[in-house]
């Protein structure tokens, strides 16, 4: 039921909705849709739990080679599989490979990628595919064209504005981004809540990173002054080699110049994660364990406890 006040014109959309007009006051009851003008909405109360809005999640470096997709992929897999969680991946870079690494092959075909839907000529919903219960968004090269039609003022809002309606649909929603900072990054970031940052264990550039905050900080300063880093991700560790002590130093560096938090979790490397893209799979639903798998979940895991959202 949906009380209104000084409301002047009521339209409905449902063969069972009803109105009762009291002193100016208009109450609805059972009204799916209803298009109001020069109205205020002074109380709603709904049939069902109020709405919740998807945790949106962007995986960012501009650096290439650091297991940005793959993080993006099995952080998806493991919030849906292993913790229940319902989960749209969008493939936000134009080489695809999150499409590719979700075993979707759309070269040739006339099926809708995030690029038509960013420029209107496709629904998000047209564009959605199906991967085992996660649904995903898929990109091609054509969507490295929207770097130089993206141009016009309010061209960083078109992914916020499509998603719209379709964010109370999840309960998480993750963009693997392109490995550069121009529009289709901005894009993601304006529309996020927050970003998690891969980096290979070890090599990483310090100097990478920090223009990467300075493009977070633009984006906070200008489109979306609630975004925050969640953490910084390493990627690739080799245990076989004693590297501990460089690696303290190294997330000290980081923690020191961007005042961010380290994922005590580090993903470690290993050839299954090679073989699961091969095969089209994530790694937690892939026919072979790994120690990569694990990782990705005690990740994930660790990514639910500080987002309180672990319901073990």
């Amino acid at each position: 039921m949906t009380i209104l006040c000084n409301c002047n014109i009521v339209i409905l959309i449902n063969r069972n909705s009803m109105t009762t007009r009291l002193n100016n006051i208009v109450i609805l009851i059972n009204c799916d849709i209803a298009i109001l003008r020069y109205c205020d909405i002074i109380m709603t109360q709904h049939h069902k739990e109020d709405i919740i809005m998807a945790r949106i999640i962007s995986v960012a470096n501009q650096k290439g080679g650091v297991s940005k997709t793959t993080t993006s992929i099995n952080l998806g897999a493991a919030l849906h599989f292993t913790f229940n969680k319902s989960v749209l991946v969008i493939d936000m870079d134009p080489q695809g490979n999150a499409t590719d690494n979700f075993g979707f092959d759309i070269d040739g075909t006339n099926v809708p990628t995030i690029y038509e839907v960013l420029k209107d000529e496709a629904s998000i919903t047209e564009a959605i595919l199906n991967y085992k219960g996660i649904d995903v968004i898929p990109a091609d090269i054509a969507l490295s064209s929207a770097e130089r039609e993206f141009t016009q003022v309010g061209s960083e809002h078109r992914l916020k504005r499509v998603l719209q309606p379709i964010e109370e649909n999840y309960d998480y929603i993750i963009i693997d981004c392109p490995p550069s900072l121009g529009i289709l990054t901005v894009n993601a970031f304006t529309v996020s809540d927050e970003i998690i940052i891969p980096v290979e264990a070890a090599y990483f550039s310090l100097k990478g990173l920090v223009k990467l905050n300075e493009t977070i900080e633009t984006v906070k300063e200008y489109t979306n002054e609630s975004l925050i880093i969640r953490g910084v991700l390493f990627t690739k560790y080799n245990e076989r080699f004693n590297i501990s002590k460089e690696m303290n130093k190294t997330a000290n560096q980081i923690s020191d110049a961007l005042h961010v938090n380290i994922f005590d979790t580090y993903i470690r490397r290993t050839i299954t994660v090679d073989e699961a893209q091969a095969a089209g799979s994530d790694l937690i639903s892939f026919n072979k364990t790994s120690t990569a798998e694990d990782d990705y979940i005690q990740f994930t895991k660790e990514f639910l406890e500080k987002v309180g959202d672990l319901n073990e």
